[in-house]
């Protein structure tokens, strides 16, 4: 699962379009736009911070064991 929400790469525009888009058609069907807004909204933007927060901590760990010479 955790390599298939990897895969899958957000960025907020696409996030910000998808939340408006479920917003305008929650409106549509069920009189209601915050049920679009927080069923896609905040889902989404949860998934773009683990990504990002996933991604630069493996950059850390990357970076932090490049050099490991004790003579240097």
């Amino acid at each position: 699962m955790k390599k298939f929400l990897l895969g899958i790469k957000l960025s907020m525009l696409i996030i910000v379009v998808a939340t408006i888009i479920a917003g305008i058609a929650a409106e549509f069907f069920l009189q209601n736009r915050w049920l679009g807004f927080f069923g896609v909204g905040v889902p989404l933007t949860i998934l773009y911070w683990w990504q990002e927060y996933t991604k630069m901590a493996e950059l850390n760990k990357k970076l932090s064991t490049k050099h490991k010479n004790k003579y240097r």
